[in-house]
Order: structure tokens, then C-alpha cells, then sequence
């Protein structure tokens, strides 16, 4: 196995692929740890915290802490790539299901690599749609949901609409930046891309 590792070192295009791939990694993970304006992350932790304890106490799965582990740490935090890939692996999965019901949708995966590219095309707009959901979920949780009268937003006075606008954009920004963080891996790194970003998380 080494012996393999150190051959395919050597060549040359392999080695930028796999430093490639690292670097789209290290963005990720710091863009994983860039909370989104207006949250008070202290009092998101808190929150979270005492969901974990509750769940722990009554001897019940977190949540929680299944979503977070799916954003690579990013839910807990309220990162700019809380949502992660999931919006794009549902809208894929959506997509593949309506391809087998819709007769239009089917004739377009037999077209070859245009019919490929227009459902490529559909799936990264359900993403968007996706990750519109929930990111609007994600905030009404945040915007309602109160530890002991503790609020987990920090919002001026007046400027409620527009942190709502923020955050949620912030959240649908993320989601299509990592999306397109792993479609980058696909074509230019090495192996899934979707599959490699969800094991950086």
C-alpha cells in the first residue's frame, strides 16, 4: 500500500490533484468556522449544549448534534456553511427519483452528456430552492427559540428584517459555495467530490 502511495507521488499531475483536493478541504474547514452575522454563537452553544444534556439525561438521540456532525461542526456554530452539502445530495436525490417518474425527465438522461448537463443544471437549482427552506428553518429556529429568555440572535433595534435577509442568505450562499467547492473537486482533484467534502465534515 505504501509502495502504491509513493508511486502515484511521483507523478507529477496526481500530486497537484491531491494538493488540489487539500486546499478545497482547508476552505471548507475554515469556512466551517466563519459564523454568519447577527448570531450570538455563545448562546447557540449554550442552547445546543443543554439539548445534548436533555437527550443524554432521557437517554434519547440528539438532533442536534446529527446535524451538526453532518456540517462538520458548522449547525452548532451557526457557520456560513451550517447547511453543508445536504441541500445538493436531497436536490440529487429528488432529481434521480423524478427522473423515473417523469417521461421528460427520463428522455433527458438518455440525450447523453447535453441531457446530463441540463438535469446537472435542474439539481443545482433545487439546491438552491433546498437550502432556501432551510435556511429560513434554520433562522426561525434561532429567531424563536429561547434558552432561559436568552435570545440567540444579536440584532440591533430596527434591523430585524434585514438580519433576517442576511442570515438566510448567508446560509444559501454557503450551501451553493460548497456545492460548487465540490463539483471543483470532481472535475479537477481526486475522487467525489460531494463524497470527500462530506468526510471533511
Amino acid at each position: 500500500m505504501f509502495q502504491t502511495l509513493r508511486n502515484a507521488w511521483k507523478i507529477v499531475d496526481l500530486r497537484k490533484k491531491i494538493f488540489y483536493t487539500l486546499f478545497i478541504i482547508l476552505i471548507f474547514r475554515i469556512g466551517s468556522a466563519i459564523a454568519v452575522p447577527f448570531v450570538d454563537t455563545g448562546a447557540l452553544a449554550d442552547a445546543i449544549g443543554l439539548a445534548a444534556a436533555t437527550a443524554k439525561e432521557n437517554n434519547t438521540a440528539n438532533f442536534m448534534d446529527f446535524l451538526s456532525m453532518m456540517s462538520g461542526g458548522g449547525f452548532s456554530d451557526a457557520s456560513i456553511f451550517a447547511l453543508s452539502i445536504t441541500p445538493y445530495i436531497n436536490a440529487s436525490i429528488i432529481i434521480q427519483l423524478l427522473t423515473v417518474a417523469i417521461p421528460a425527465l427520463e428522455r433527458l438522461a438518455k440525450e447523453g452528456v447535453e441531457g446530463r448537463k441540463k438535469l446537472t443544471a435542474y439539481t443545482r437549482y433545487l439546491t438552491i430552492g433546498i437550502a432556501l427552506l432551510q435556511g429560513f428553518g434554520y433562522y426561525t429556529w434561532i429567531n424563536y427559540y429561547n434558552n432561559n429568555g436568552i435570545s440567540m440572535l444579536n440584532v440591533p433595534e430596527g434591523y430585524g428584517v434585514w438580519a433576517a435577509i442576511v442570515i438566510i442568505a448567508a446560509f444559501v450562499a454557503g450551501s451553493a459555495f460548497v456545492m460548487w467547492l465540490g463539483e471543483q473537486i470532481t472535475e479537477f482533484g481526486i475522487g467525489n467530490g460531494i463524497s470527500i467534502i462530506l468526510f471533511a465534515g
